[in-house]
């Protein structure tokens, strides 16, 4: 599996970098058409990297915290700008799909749980009418039971009174609502 997943995921990055061309492409024109948009949005990002670039090499190279960083000119500064903000643009899309993706994910996940919820309520309703149901069938059987007994029918089923049945037949039906009593 890590064996497929692995070039597909190259695949998606080259494509990603693919993609985020022709925007750095764009940005990098209006960057050299318009000065608010080269001094506002295109240039902060480009110094900012540049900064953090050369503060984090020097500490690595063991060489101190430099004094002064000295900022890029201004075509390489857009040229830099311009591929950070067409990254950017690229991954905040990339982002939004995936969020969008495991939002929907996780809604058909509950979908499917709510169905089997419901599922699983009919099915323990459809129990207690069968339930039900059969202490009824079992009561009509003594009942049947008791009558040929009386007609002296050899049964070898426990006899018992009318009283007695009438009891239990109370006692059986008292939590059962009325809808279910008559078919």
């Amino acid at each position: 599996m890590v064996i497929i997943v692995l070039p597909i995921l190259k695949l998606a990055i080259l494509g990603m970098r693919q993609i985020a061309r022709p925007v750095s492409n764009f940005i990098r024109k209006e960057a050299k058409q318009s000065k608010f948009f080269r001094d506002y949005i295109c240039m902060p990002p480009a110094q900012g990297f540049h900064w953090c670039e050369i503060t984090i090499k020097m500490l690595l190279m063991n060489l101190g915290r430099p004094a002064k960083v000295e900022p890029l000119n201004q075509a390489m500064a857009i040229e830099l700008g311009a591929e950070i903000l067409g990254e950017l643009i690229v991954f905040i899309i990339a982002a939004g799909g995936l969020i969008f993706e495991t939002a929907r994910q996780a809604k058909k996940k509950n979908l499917e749980m709510s169905s089997i919820n419901v599922h699983s309520l009919e099915l323990v309703e459809a129990l207690k009418v069968l339930e039900y149901r059969q202490k009824r069938q079992m009561a009509y059987i003594e009942e049947i039971t008791y009558a040929l007994a009386e007609l002296n029918e050899p049964i070898t089923v426990k006899k018992i009174k009318m009283e007695e049945f009438r009891e239990k037949q109370d006692e059986l039906f008292k939590n059962v609502p009325v809808e279910y009593l008559f078919d």
